[in-house]
């Protein structure tokens, strides 16, 4: 994911923020063992809020341990033991992390551009290491249409859609019944939140490197009712989740009440507002005049 999907920390108890964070370390650590060492540099704080509703629908306990590690050679860290709702979030995160490398390989321009290509071959390491061929499957084809519909013009509201739909993909993976149906929506609206949100965090940097960006200046109180709509429609999904820790249930809730809400007025708050409008009453300054004798 991008980054987006986090907690408000100033509102979390000192509980709940060693619980978050000791959520994150798990998932460090299991993406060391589970896909590779590399992998952990594409880990994103987005994939601890994946990890809570996934659990809540799992019969796994949570266990945790103290293990050093190299961000903490001296002293042990408290971290989630692993499990198969780790495992699977570590890997999926991978993945996407992968395809996200593809994508700045192929749009960015000059040194990222570059970065992103050296990071290709690990990627692919990556990618076979995750294991997962069926989500890998859709992640390939739901990304290649994305792509396809940005080179056709599509609005944002259809890229968003197709993002939403990526995302639903993640969350309800290998799931059933309500567990599959509930992800599934709460994925989807998260998903076109990211999308719109990362648009239009990137506005200015794309336009001023000439790359692509689904917005031709969408007014900004446009957007903030697009994006709120979407917090709306997933927290709806969230009142479904069948939380059974009250601890992940306050987590999961900061992060989609508090977190993303926080997040999406810190980003519209450097978006540009549209130009104000000319007054038709005022005529315009007459262009200057240049005759033989200027010169």
């Amino acid at each position: 994911m991008f980054g987006y999907v986090t907690p408000l920390t100033e509102e979390l108890r000192v509980r709940e923020n060693i619980f978050y964070q000791s959520v994150y370390c798990g998932l460090c650590r299991c993406m060391g063992k589970r896909v590779c060492s590399g992998s952990r540099l594409t880990l994103s704080y987005d994939t601890v809020f994946l990890f809570l509703i996934r659990h809540a629908f799992s019969e796994e306990t949570l266990t945790f341990i103290e293990k050093r590690c190299a961000a903490s050679p001296f002293r042990k860290k408290k971290m989630l033991e692993r499990g198969p709702t780790l495992d699977y979030c570590a890997a999926a995160g991978a993945l996407l992390a992968c395809y996200s490398l593809a994508d700045n390989a192929a749009d960015r321009r000059g040194i990222k551009k570059l970065a992103a290509r050296l990071l290709l071959l690990p990627a692919r390491r990556m990618r076979k290491k995750a294991n997962l061929p069926a989500l890998d499957s859709f992640l390939k084809e739901t990304l290649a249409s994305l792509s396809e519909k940005e080179k056709q013009g599509a609005s944002p509201d259809a890229l968003a859609e197709t993002f939403g739909t990526l995302l639903s993909g993640i969350f309800s993976f290998g799931l059933e019944g309500d567990g599959e149906r509930i992800t599934r929506e709460l994925g989807f609206h998260v998903g076109k939140w990211i999308y719109l949100l990362d648009a239009a965090d990137d506005f200015e940097k794309d336009r001023k490197n000439g790359e692509f960006n689904p917005f031709d200046r969408v007014e900004k109180e446009l957007l903030r009712c697009a994006l709120n709509l979407e917090l709306e429609a997933a927290s709806a999904a969230l009142a479904l989740v069948p939380f059974r820790e009250a601890g992940v249930k306050d987590l999961a809730e900061n992060i989609l009440f508090l977190g993303m809400p926080s997040r999406t007025e810190k980003v519209l708050a450097r978006y540009p507002d549209p130009p104000a409008p000319s007054d038709p009453a005022t005529p315009s300054a007459p262009a200057a005049s240049h005759s033989s004798s200027d010169t």
